[in-house]
């Protein structure tokens, strides 16, 4: 295991390394959005950080860096100004995110002081049902999730519109439910040609064979071989078959066909889609992971069902609230983003380090990583998680157990 974490100002610290050092650069920057009113998302990183991260970054190395729907022009456009070439743009789709979007009812209620005076009360009482996790209202006695079926009582779980203008405006809200995720996927420039390019700095390319999404079953699988094997003219170079179904290959005929039985050629898109779900690669997070490193505080022993705080890091680490950073990645999402981009054993980047779901990648596949992060709180967390993640993932070690699907 070989990492390092550092704080202070990200470009400042990469002033510290030669030009042409890392072989890849895995990020997650901020947004730009004040997510949760954080200071550190006023922007999606400055000009100068961007600038180091191309100097450092060896001819031909690829940078990915995920950014918000509304801001991601804002980081592309920065990172082509410091030199980068932009490749593509991968998409990260999820069906968990949060609405956060303002409902102009309850707006004009408020604004003619006229809010419910029940919603959100002390009146909305919930117990547990007969189902594990249930939770019902003691007044209407109904699933404290169904929060528009209480029309009989005022239970306080659905808002009733005050006024004519708010009952009028009822429904109406400023933003739709954020679902995916644009990543940039740009590279450092190169003199020559992509194999002269390999063959000297060892970057460049992607590793196809390492990112292949695995079929679900033999079925599927044979779905998409058995058809090259019978079909081959079918395909064309651009990667996709001519057989009219809703099931377009993504295969080349240029490959060989011992390539298929290695899984799909990988997509720049990741998520969750149902039905088509085969058909992309879709990791998530588990609370299990969120926490790694954390499980002997008083953090881990809280009741079940009683959710992580968002305090502050107190300076005796044993007594810390876990890892409440509020924009954790996959670690799964992360190894599958480096091995793509990054020759095996090879030195990875992450200007941006939050809470070190990029390292944890690196120490469990073997890369070199160095994480660069502002906040010390922060560096505490990913220090734990990494060196939490390490010891459970290591070789030696079997605690497949602690990850929950």
């Amino acid at each position: 295991m070989k990492y390092e974490l550092k704080l202070g100002d990200n470009a400042e610290t990469l002033k510290q390394y030669p030009d042409n050092h890392f072989d890849s650069i895995v990020t997650d920057p901020p947004y730009g959005i004040e997510f949760l009113g954080k200071d550190w998302d006023k922007n999606t990183g400055v000009m100068e950080t961007w600038n180091e991260c191309f100097r450092v970054l060896k001819p031909g190395g690829h940078i990915l860096a995920f950014s918000a729907a509304r801001t991601y022009h804002n980081l592309a456009t920065n990172i082509e100004a410091a030199g980068f070439e932009i490749r593509d743009q991968l998409m990260w789709l999820y069906g968990s995110g949060f609405p956060k979007a303002q409902d102009i009812g309850k707006a004009i209620d408020k604004r003619a002081g006229k809010k419910d005076p029940n919603y959100g009360t002390d009146k909305f009482n919930l117990t547990f049902g007969e189902n594990p996790g249930q939770r019902l209202c003691k007044i209407c006695n109904k699933d404290s999730k169904a929060v528009y079926s209480c029309d009989q009582e005022d239970c306080g779980q659905k808002y009733n519109y005050q006024s004519e203008e708010a009952q009028q405006w009822a429904g109406w809200k400023t933003a739709l439910k954020p679902a995916h995720e644009p990543i940039v996927m740009a590279r450092k420039p190169f003199k020559g040609s992509c194999v002269d390019n390999v063959l000297e700095h060892g970057v460049g390319a992607m590793n196809i064979d390492e990112s292949r999404i695995a079929f679900t079953d033999d079925t599927d699988k044979d779905s998409i071989v058995g058809r090259v094997n019978k079909y081959p003219d079918s395909f064309n170079g651009l990667g996709t078959a001519t057989f009219g179904d809703e099931h377009q290959s993504d295969y080349s005929s240029k490959e060989n066909s011992s390539d298929y039985e290695k899984g799909r050629y990988p997509s720049n898109v990741i998520g969750e889609i149902p039905e088509y779900q085969q058909f992309f690669y879709c990791p998530k997070v588990s609370r299990t992971e969120r926490h790694i490193g954390f499980e002997q505080t008083q953090a881990n022993k809280r009741p079940r069902g009683e959710a992580f705080g968002d305090g502050n890091l107190l300076t005796d680490s044993t007594k810390s609230v876990g890892n409440n950073h509020p924009t954790v990645k996959p670690v799964e999402l992360m190894k599958y983003l480096i091995k793509l981009v990054t020759p095996t054993g090879g030195k990875v980047l992450d200007p941006f380090s939050g809470s070190g779901s990029t390292g944890m990648a690196c120490v469990e596949l073997g890369y070199e990583f160095l994480g660069c992060e502002l906040d010390p709180k922060y560096i505490e967390i990913s220090t734990k998680r990494i060196e939490g993640w390490y010891e459970h993932t290591r070789p030696d070690t079997n605690f497949d157990e602690l990850f929950e699907k």
